[in-house]
């Protein structure tokens, strides 16, 4: 889920020297194959990475056979790194851009991933991968051709926060539906519960992370069978993949990061109780599993009663999303459900 620790973890982990993690090098690849994925189907939609938690026409192995067979060709390749040119979700540019005169096995996802991983000027690393966000249901296709994935989580609380309410860059967009947000993160964690236990999937806390991070760092090195971090290898700062001490996705301008834990709880500072309520009414059963504190009581009427603020039109979302009956009524049938359990 963004805004979950992610890049936090991949500059970490790129701070081992068995290690070369890729931050968001092809996001659209993901989309690209899910939106041809969701066209088999006759499905036309726009966030398309967001909406299948509740969509009982997807088959997670159908979706894995689609990737085991799904081809690229090179001028497709080459269209969907034209159009991340200018994307900001593409946070690190390719080193080789034009892929004709490149020898390519783009027939399914793994041919396609490493050969697009190919076009960045990785280090020599005995693990090269990449970080990307919202895209768990690549994950059982991963895990199953032998790659290593980790999945980090966070208090879906300051989320929403750092999402509707950043201190400076909006890096998911204009303020969104709280409903349609939660849902992004209740995908995750369906995910990680499905997924657990499996030797190539590791998941992990981002506030066990921050509070100690020697030790769960640790604990990826162990699932990695690599050697362990440094017990001081971050005291000086966070290094960038390319040698200079990397500035946080979180932090004011030109200071130098380091793991800190004031992100931590920091939505009490900008949600409203309204809000709290309404996350832990609809989070109720994933956030209890997880461990995490409750500041209320969840309740139905904070689901059926709750208004979303200052949300802008758009054609891709329904401002009301949270409001809209059908969702209400959804939401509230599975609280019982799992009041029942």
């Amino acid at each position: 889920m963004g805004r979950s620790g992610t890049t936090l973890i991949d500059k970490l982990l790129s701070n081992h020297p068995k290690i070369d993690v890729l931050s968001q090098p092809f996001p659209l690849i993901f989309v690209s194959l899910k939106k041809k994925y969701l066209g088999i189907l006759g499905k036309d939609q726009y966030y398309v990475l967001n909406q299948h938690l509740h969509d009982e026409n997807f088959s997670q192995d159908k979706f894995d056979q689609f990737l085991d067979n799904v081809t690229f060709d090179k001028n497709y390749l080459q269209s969907i790194f034209n159009n991340m040119k200018h994307y900001s979700g593409q946070t690190i540019k390719p080193s080789y851009p034009i892929v004709e005169n490149l020898e390519m096995d783009l027939s399914g996802l793994d041919g396609i991933y490493k050969s697009s991983i190919e076009l960045f000027d990785v280090k020599d690393s005995y693990y090269i991968g990449s970080k990307e966000i919202m895209c768990e249901e690549f994950l059982p296709y991963f895990i199953k051709n032998n790659y290593k994935t980790i999945l980090v989580y966070r208090d879906p609380r300051d989320i929403i926060a750092s999402i509707n309410y950043p201190k400076s860059k909006k890096y998911l967009g204009n303020k969104k539906p709280t409903l349609f947000l939660l849902r992004t993160w209740k995908k995750s964690i369906r995910y990680l519960n499905s997924l657990r236990g499996n030797k190539n999937f590791f998941f992990i806390k981002y506030e066990d992370l921050i509070n100690r991070p020697y030790k769960n760092l640790n604990k990826i090195t162990d699932f990695l069978d690599i050697s362990s971090f440094q017990d001081n290898q971050f005291d000086h700062g966070i290094y960038d993949r390319d040698g200079s001490l990397w500035n946080a996705n979180s932090s004011k301008d030109k200071e130098i990061s380091s793991i800190s834990s004031n992100s931590i709880e920091s939505y009490k500072k900008c949600l409203s109780s309204e809000e709290i309520h309404y996350i832990e009414s609809i989070c109720n059963k994933d956030m209890k599993q997880l461990g995490y504190n409750f500041e209320t009581t969840p309740s139905i009427e904070a689901i059926s009663q709750f208004k979303d603020y200052d949300i802008e039109d758009s054609k891709e979302l329904d401002k009301m999303f949270s409001s809209l009956k059908n969702n209400i009524d959804f939401e509230v049938k599975e609280f019982k459900e799992n009041e029942d359990c």
